[in-house]
Parts: structure tokens; C-alpha cells; sequence
């Protein structure tokens, strides 16, 4: 080995090569022989990072250790690289590279994606002339990857943003892992989980459900690229310490961290929980379920197709159901079986897939097919997969879709809402406005709220903040609830809060049902959403009422009969003050009354036995019977008492009165008497009713024939105005209302004269069918399903005619008050309990909530307005089953239906 020479002695020449091996970086040394550019050298650090050997390198073309990759159309970094080595030969000076895509190939020969930030730096002799080329890449393939992952985060932040404040689940997991990255309200709550689980592995907050088949479907769709999309899917979750068994419509779509990756970063799922609609329907489909195959409970449509002809082996009911078909068209093909889709591409795609043996897979894809008899836009994710023989042929195609039509409109609906919460605002009948920021300035105010606020226009409160446009509010109550919703970012709400409004230059009292939300907006609040319904008057009425209890209870006390009232079980709970005109009455410490020592010996026995009769009964109370007054003498007394029922027939309580009848019963005859002229007035009552209605009909068609007169008149003279021909409708309107209400009257009239000395055996079914067949319109314009469940000959004694009207009120009613979003279904039964018969009509309509129910059964009363009719039909279904000593029960709940249950005597 040479030797230096340096003060102090000789020392080893240094050895540069291990010197640049074992430097600190990643670098080569480079020959500049363009366009080889051979490797010279390699530190180590640059060995470890790309896992291969020294002797590997050395002597090779740089382009030949590292090739671009054949597979990645959009590479650059071989080419971008070549120009960078030959602008340093050029201009002998260093030369940054910006960030490289540079993909190596990893031990297993597949390439890698990496990223770089690399320089190229001449080694020059001492003439300037280039020796060698230093080459010193830094991989940022992390740094870049995560920048990545962190825009398209936002990008689905941002993007997903109203779809995340609906009410629907939503989450995203990534990796093998299945961390959680997104959850929105809606899937915790479903899953039963707080905001913890984001940014941990979905089994490990989830434990209960990884033997379910769940790991295994989202490595299915992530290392796929396939969605998955399940309906009614079981799951078991652990909520709040118990297992309970849960039901979800589902979907598995592949998530890509970047717009042109095509391995799936992880999972997007969104899930609705349909729990309580599979428990519904499971009951009704209990029985049948058993005689279902294995093929047709699939949730997802099936069909195979065979031969080179690609006719149809087989298609499942769901299949069929989306084709409109039946299995008649088993050895057909597509474009026999479903003519409709001519023109369109599925038989073509069908076609191309047997020809090529590739799999297509469609995604939201539009199909026009006939639905009802005529032609209708659905939306299916479906794949057409080729079976291959052993030969590696295909022979047929298996063919499984799903129907994501709701899907599809709702996601079209989410981008529409923006738009549609603006105009619902404008066109709610309610009162609506919109504040943005923590000063609360109006955005959006509609005409209800402008009218509330005593405001003309809009730009009288627009842009302005709460307290400029109203600043009558500012010590008021209402203004600090929007400043909590703003703060708390939770809804508030209360009803007859009191508002005072300038109105006309002075304050008037407003009592308002308030609702205010949060307007979230990137887990922010950006505004309140302010709902407003003036129930002043509703207010001050209820007020008059409460004054009005207040003069009946003086009113009680000033009347000359004892007046009481009892419990159901028939305890006395109040007597008003006439009770102390008498002897043996007394208030015991829990507020209730004994009073059976008010009663001479002889009476007490007889009337305590009446009295039990009836609480058992239910039926109306009446005795007469000797009471004790207060001198020890004893007046003949009629007691009389009316069981109150609630909406579904039970007894809430007794009403009843003690009427002092002592000269009554000394003067029989004259009280005869009295009953015959009694009778004769209700009687005069009844024909006035249909005197009334016979007699007004007449000057009713007079008034409705001169208004349809009028009209003419105006055009003729050319004088007509726009604003007349509504007046002349709103009195067409109102003489059309008094017509039926007239109507009305004379069948209750009628009904009040019926009674069951025309009672018949009627055959229950025979009636259904009858009545059936009436109401067959309406069936048929509603799609309405009726199933009926009436052992054959079933009969009960009661009027023909009675009995007709008891079943066309109540199944005309399931029908006419059904949900806007599902096909009206009526089930109707009739069986024996206890000595009853028990006739029931169930739907999943409408539905009532409790505050409805307690109206039911009066006369005129109806709920919805879009529903024709007088509100007379249960009033008479009501009359007539206690007509005939029976009793009509209701169950309810708002939008999942209504079960009336008429109890006759057998």
C-alpha cells in the first residue's frame, strides 16, 4: 500500500470506496458514459433501502438496475432521470430533480410505488471536465403517501359532508386492520358506540361481530374491488351489556385513497337499520316461511343463463320480480324473455361477456323495464360472470343484480337538498327562518314568519341581526335559547313560549310552539334553524276552558241535585256541596266518600247490588231510593250515572247525579205523563232533523244552481274577474260542505232510530266481499293488499245494513289513510273470545298519535285533510256496536299503523 507523508510520520493512503460506502445517505456514483451512466459505486444506506447486493450493481447500466415499470402507463422517472444526467454532463453543475414517481422492484419482483427527491452532482477533474456523476436520492414515499391520504380525506369530508349529517349510517375503514377513519352519528348509534372507535381497528371496538362473517366480507371488498350489498343482513351487537339481534340493509363499496389507485385503500359502508320492519313482517311471514327454498331467501336477484345462444336456464322470484315476468321464460333469451330492453345494452353486454369470458360489472346502471304496464327507469349494481369448463370454455353466465333505484334518488336527493331546504322554506305553511354566525343575522325568511313578526318584507329582516330586525326581544327569554343552540350545538325546543311582538307601534303577547336546530356544516355550527307556529289563540282558548271547569265546579256546587263523580272500580272520589244537606255522607282520609249510610236500611242492600252491577257491566247506573236528610227525615231520591270511556271503549270514570224526585213519586201519573211528553219531544227531534235536512236540500240546489249561473252572467257582459270566479268557488265550496253535512245529519238521525228488532244471522265473509267488490276502485287505484282470515260460515246475530257499514267505514278508512311510501296492507279477521265475537281491522297506514286517539269517535272529527269525508263514519261504527251491547277498541302508533277490534255479543 502507498504511503502518505504528513508531519509527524507516514499514514495509509485513504481507501475512498469503503469511505463512500459506509457515508451516512443514499447515493451512487455514477460513470458518465451516456446513455448507460454505469454504477460505480453504491453506499450501503442505498443497498438496505432498495434490498439488493453490491455485486448485483457494480459495472450495470443505472436504466438497467432500475427499469421503468411496464405496468404503470403515467411512469416518468427513467425519462425525466435521462435528462437530468445529460443536463449535468452539459452544464457541469448540480441538478435538483423535483419529486420523482420512481417504482422499484421489491424481493418478490413485483414493482413497488416509490417517490424521490433526488440531485445529480458532477465530480470535476482539475481541466473541469467531468469524472463522475453523483447521484443522492431521498425516498419521500411516506411523506407523499401520507400528503395523499390527508387531501383525499378532506376531499371526502368535503364531499360527503351533507350525505354525513343525514340520517343515514355511514363509515370507512382502511388497511387489513379495518381502522375506522369516518363515523358519522348515525352508525354509532346504530352500532351502539360513542366517537371512540374512530382511529382504532373496527373488530377491536366491535368484538362481537368478527365471527359473523364481517373480516372476512371487507377483505372480500378490498382486496376484490368488488361492492357487496346486503339486505336485512342479521347482525348480533352487544348494547348497553346485552346481545340483541339487529336486522341492516347494507353496502360495501371499495374506497381508493387516491383517483387512480387500483388497489382499494378500505371500505365504504353505508347501512340503514331495518330491524323494526323485519320484526313487522317476519310476524305476517311467519307462517310461510317455512316453505320457502334456500335459493329464493338469497337477498340479492339470480340468474343463469347456458349455451352459446345464452338462453335463460333459471332466474330467482327477485329476478323475475325486476323483469316483470314469470318463470314461463325459461329458454329464452334476454331479448325474448325482456323485449323492452332492446336498444338498451344489457342483452349486448350479455353477448360480449360469453364472447371474450370477461366478468362485467355494472354499477348504478339505468334500465327502462315495464312496471304496471308501462315503461319505468330503474337503477342496479349487477355483474354478468362467465362459467367456465374444464376446457377453460365458457358455457353460461351467472347473472346477480341488485335494485339501488332508492339508492340512486336518494344520493340525487342529498345533492339536490341544498336547493330544496331553501324552497321548503319559502313554501312552508309553517313559520321558518334561517340565522347564520354567532350574531344571528337572517339569511332566509319566509311569508308565515314574516307574518309572525308583524314584518311586510323579507328586506325588512334580511341581513340584519336578530336584535336589529327585532330588538323588542332583546330581554327576552327566546333570545338566550338561540344563543344556547348556537353554543351547544344541541336542539331546542318549547311549546306556548311567551313572545312579545311590536305589532302596530305596541307590544302584543304571542304564545309560540318553538323549534330551534343547529345548522352543522363541517362539524361546525354555522346557523340556527328557526320553527315557529302561533298557538295564541289555542292558548287563550284552553285559558277560557280552564275559567269555563272553574264556573262548572261553581256551577256544580249552585245546583240543586247531588252531583258526584267515581272511579272506574266505583269508588266515590267528590260530591259537590248539596252532599252536606244530608245525613251519613263522609270523607275518609284518602279523599274517598262513604256513603252508604246516607241511605235508609231497606234501600242500602238494592242500591249497593245496582251500583256493582253497572261498575261491572259498564252499563248506565239508575235507581230510585229514601236518602237521609240532615232533620232525620227521608225524600225520595233518582240516581243516575253515565260511565265515561276513553278512545279504545274502556271506562275512565262515572258521572252522576241524585235528583230529588219525592213529589214525583207522590204524583206517579203526573210523571207519566211527563215521560210520554218527553218521548214525544225527542221523537219531534228526530223528524225535525230530517224535516231540516229534507227542506234545506231544495234552497241549497236553488243557491247551487244560481251560482252556477253567475259565471255565464259575467262572461257575457265581459265584466268577469279573476278574484269573482274564486269567490264563486270558495261558495261552491262551502255549499258542496253543507250538502254532506246535511247528508250526515239525516243518517244520524237515522241511526238513532234503528234498533235490533231487524237483527238477522249475517254472514261475516259474504259482507267482506261485498263490500270488497264496492270499494274495488279504490283497492285497485291504491295497490292495496287485503288478506282475509274468516272461518266460512262465520255468523252474527245483527241488522244487515248495520253490519255492512261497520265493515265499509273501517276498511275504506285503512285504506283512504294509508302511507305515501308503502303499499297499503289491510288484514281483516273475525274469531271467538269469551263469548264474543271479535271482528279486526289492521293496516300500516297512517297511524294516530295517543292525542288523536282520544277524538276518535266524534262526530265530524277528522285528522287529515288530504283525505275526503264528513267525520260521521266511526262516530256511527261507534253507535252502532253499543247499539248492540258491544264495545269497539283501537291500537295506534304513528306511521306503522292502526288496529280497530269490534267485540259483538255471540
Amino acid at each position: 500500500m502507498q504511503q502518505a507523508i504528513f508531519a509527524g510520520g507516514r499514514v495509509p493512503t485513504t481507501d475512498f470506496q469503503i469511505v463512500f460506502n459506509t457515508l451516512p445517505g443514499n447515493f451512487l456514483l455514477l460513470q458518465p458514459n451516456p446513455p448507460l451512466f454505469t454504477i460505480l459505486a453504491v453506499s450501503d444506506e442505498q443497498l438496505q433501502i432498495t434490498g439488493q447486493k453490491r455485486e448485483e450493481l457494480i459495472g450495470k447500466s443505472v436504466f438497467e438496475v432500475y427499469p421503468e415499470n411496464p405496468e404503470d402507463a403515467s411512469s416518468t422517472g427513467p425519462s425525466n432521470l435521462s435528462v437530468s444526467l445529460a443536463k449535468v454532463l452539459r452544464d457541469k453543475v448540480t441538478d435538483q430533480m423535483p419529486v420523482l414517481s420512481y417504482d422499484l422492484v421489491n424481493a418478490d419482483g413485483v414493482f413497488e410505488e416509490r417517490y424521490w427527491k433526488t440531485s445529480n452532482k458532477p465530480v470535476l477533474d482539475a481541466e473541469g471536465n467531468v469524472l463522475y456523476i453523483l447521484h443522492a436520492p431521498s425516498e419521500i414515499t411516506e411523506q407523499v403517501m401520507a400528503e395523499r391520504k390527508a387531501a383525499a380525506m378532506r376531499e371526502i369530508e368535503k364531499k360527503y359532508s351533507l350525505f354525513i349529517q343525514a340520517p343515514v349510517a355511514v363509515y370507512i375503514v382502511t388497511g387489513p386492520e379495518n381502522r375506522v377513519e369516518l363515523a358519522n352519528e348515525e352508525i354509532l348509534t346504530i352500532l351502539g358506540r360513542t366517537s371512540d372507535i374512530i382511529g382504532k381497528p373496527l373488530f377491536e371496538s366491535l368484538p362481537e361481530t368478527t365471527s359473523q362473517g364481517f373480516p372476512e366480507l371487507l377483505d372480500q371488498v378490498r382486496e376484490t374491488g368488488q361492492p357487496f350489498y346486503a339486505t336485512e343482513f342479521p347482525v348480533k351487537l352487544i348494547k348497553e351489556g346485552e346481545e340483541v339481534l339487529c336486522y341492516y340493509n347494507f353496502v360495501y363499496q371499495p374506497y381508493y385513497a387516491n383517483a387512480g389507485d387500483t388497489a382499494a385503500a378500505g371500505v365504504f359502508s353505508v347501512a340503514h337499520d331495518v330491524t323494526e320492519q323485519v320484526l313487522a313482517r317476519r310476524k305476517v311471514e311467519e307462517s310461510e316461511s317455512r316453505y320457502r327454498t334456500l335459493i329464493e331467501e338469497a337477498p340479492i336477484a339470480t340468474a343463469l343463463y347456458l349455451d352459446k345462444d345464452i338462453k335463460i336456464q333459471y332466474a330467482n322470484k327477485i329476478m323475475l320480480g325486476y323483469w316483470g315476468k314469470d318463470s314461463t321464460i325459461a329458454g329464452k333469451t334476454l331479448r325474448e324473455a325482456v323485449p323492452e330492453l332492446e336498444g338498451q345494452p344489457f342483452p349486448d353486454l350479455l353477448e360480449t361477456v360469453f364472447r371474450t369470458g370477461q366478468t362485467y360489472v355494472g354499477t348504478k346502471e339505468r334500465a327502462e323495464l315495464v312496471v304496471d304496464g308501462r315503461l319505468q327507469p330503474a337503477y342496479f349494481n349487477f355483474t354478468y360472470k362467465p362459467l367456465f369448463n374444464k376446457e377453460g370454455e365458457v358455457y353460461g353466465i351467472h347473472h346477480t343484480a341488485v335494485d339501488v333505484t332508492e339508492e340512486v334518488l336518494a344520493q340525487r336527493r342529498l345533492a339536490e337538498s341544498e336547493s330544496r331546504f331553501r324552497n321548503m322554506i319559502k313554501q312552508a305553511p309553517i313559520a321558518i327562518a334561517l340565522t347564520r354566525s354567532s350574531d344571528m343575522v337572517f339569511e332566509n325568511v319566509n311569508e308565515p314568519m314574516l307574518h309572525i313578526m308583524g314584518k311586510e318584507t323579507a328586506d325588512e329582516v334580511n341581513g340584519k341581526k336578530l336584535e336589529e330586525a327585532l330588538p323588542e326581544v332583546k330581554d327576552q327569554p327566546v333570545l338566550g335559547i338561540v344563543r344556547e343552540v348556537l353554543q351547544t350545538g344541541k336542539a331546542k325546543t318549547g311549546n306556548e313560549v311567551l313572545v312579545n311582538l311590536l305589532k302596530n307601534g305596541e307590544l302584543e303577547a304571542h304564545y309560540l310552539n318553538v323549534s330551534y336546530t343547529p345548522l352543522m356544516e363541517e362539524d361546525e355550527v354555522t346557523g340556527v334553524i328557526h320553527v315557529a307556529l302561533d298557538v295564541t289563540e289555542q292558548v287563550q282558548a284552553r285559558k277560557k276552558i280552564e275559567q269555563s271547569a272553574r264556573d262548572l265546579q261553581n256551577l256544580a256546587d249552585a245546583m240543586p241535585q247531588i252531583v258526584w263523580i267515581a272511579e272506574p272500580d266505583g269508588t266515590v272520589t267528590y260530591y259537590n256541596n248539596r252532599v252536606s244537606e244530608f245525613s251519613g255522607a263522609r270523607q275518609l282520609p284518602n279523599g274517598a266518600w262513604h256513603w252508604e249510610s246516607i241511605l235508609i236500611e231497606e234501600d242500602e242492600q238494592p242500591t249497593v247490588e245496582a251500583w256493582d252491577k253497572a261498575v261491572q257491566t259498564g252499563k248506565r247506573y239508575e235507581i230510585e231510593h229514601r236518602l237521609r236528610m240532615r232533620d232525620g227525615s227521608h225524600r225520595w231520591h233518582l240516581s243516575r250515572a253515565l260511565p265515561q270511556r276513553d278512545s279504545e271503549g274502556k271506562v275512565t270514570a262515572w258521572f252522576g247525579t241524585a235528583t230529588d224526585v219525592h213529589e214525583g213519586k207522590e204524583q206517579q201519573e203526573a210523571l207519566e205523563v211527563n215521560n210520554r211528553h218527553l218521548i214525544s219531544i225527542n221523537n219531534d227531534l228526530d223528524n225535525f232533523i230530517y224535516t231540516a235536512s229534507h227542506d234545506l236540500k231544495a234552497p241549497i240546489l236553488n243557491i247551487e244552481g244560481l251560482l252556477a249561473l253567475l259565471p255565464q252572467g259575467y262572461t257575457a257582459t265581459g265584466e268577469q274577474r279573476s278574484d269573482t270566479q274564486l269567490i264563486l268557488d270558495m261558495m261552491k265550496g262551502s255549499v258542496e260542505r253543507f250538502k254532506k253535512t246535511i247528508d250526515s245529519l239525516t243518517e244520524v238521525a237515522k241511526l238513532q232510530q234503528q234498533n235490533e228488532l231487524n237483527a238477522e244471522l249475517v254472514d261475516v265473509a259474504e259482507v267482506i266481499k261485498e263490500v270488497t267488490l264496492d270499494l274495488a276502485p279504490l283497492i285497485k287505484s291504491t295497490q292495496a293488499v287485503l288478506e282475509t282470515n274468516v272461518a266460512p260460515h262465520t255468523a252474527i246475530r245483527i241488522s244487515g245494513k248495520n253490519m255492512r257499514s261497520v265493515v265499509y267505514n273501517l276498511l275504506s278508512n285503512a285504506i283512504k289513510y294509508r302511507a305515501a311510501d308503502r303499499i297499503p296492507r289491510v288484514q281483516i279477521s273475525c274469531h271467538t273470545d269469551d263469548q264474543l265475537h271479535v271482528l279486526t281491522f289492521a293496516d300500516n297506514g297512517l297511524g294516530m298519535t295517543p292525542g288523536q286517539r282520544k277524538g276518535l269517535f266524534t262526530m265530524f272529527k277528522r285528522f287529515h285533510d288530504h283525505v275526503e269525508g264528513t267525520g260521521i263514519g266511526l262516530y256511527m261504527v261507534k253507535k252502532i256496536v253499543e247499539n248492540t251491547d258491544g264495545r269497539i277498541e283501537v291500537e295506534s302508533k304513528q306511521n306503522v299503523g292502526t288496529t280497530f277490534r269490534v267485540y259483538l255479543p255471540a
